[in-house]
């Protein structure tokens, strides 16, 4: 998967998916004028902003926005690359993230992507960066973490 900036990124954006590019594992690519088709081929997370802050996590398959996650995040500690994450939690937003970046959902690792009502990127037990849900869009229809309409 490419994590990359919607347009015009702030600063605190672009730091942002450096840390979760080192934690994910995967490839940053710094977006500039390139237009989204030209990462048609790939998984792809677009990171927005709400307020100068991280804020629009939008997934695309095949060049299809399949997922989009609002949230508020707090980022606590520097993040080094390590192993890949591995992704915990029975929710359908849990396994929707799991065909979309490939991460698994078993097995073992220092890294963990839990999945509850909100989602933290931990390794070792410590959250390094907490995703709080607002809301979430599936193919056009948003729903309100709790399931009421946005």
């Amino acid at each position: 998967m490419i994590i990359t900036t919607a347009r015009k990124p702030s600063s605190r954006i672009r730091i942002f998916c450096k840390h979760l590019s080192r934690f994910t594992g995967c490839e940053y690519v710094a977006r500039g004028k390139t237009g989204l088709s030209e990462f048609a081929d790939k998984p792809l997370l677009v990171v927005g902003e709400h307020r100068g802050n991280p804020g629009n996590f939008g997934f695309f398959l095949n060049g299809n926005p399949v997922l989009s996650i609002y949230a508020s995040v707090s980022l606590d500690k520097e993040i080094a690359p390590g192993e890949e994450p591995v992704i915990e939690g029975d929710s359908s937003l849990a396994h929707a993230l799991n065909r979309i970046t490939g991460f698994r959902m078993d097995g073992s690792s220092e890294r963990i992507i839990r999945i509850n009502d909100k989602i933290e990127l931990m390794e070792k037990g410590v959250p390094f960066i907490v995703l709080k849900l607002q809301g979430i869009r599936r193919r056009g229809n948003c729903l309100t973490f709790s399931g009421k309409k946005r």
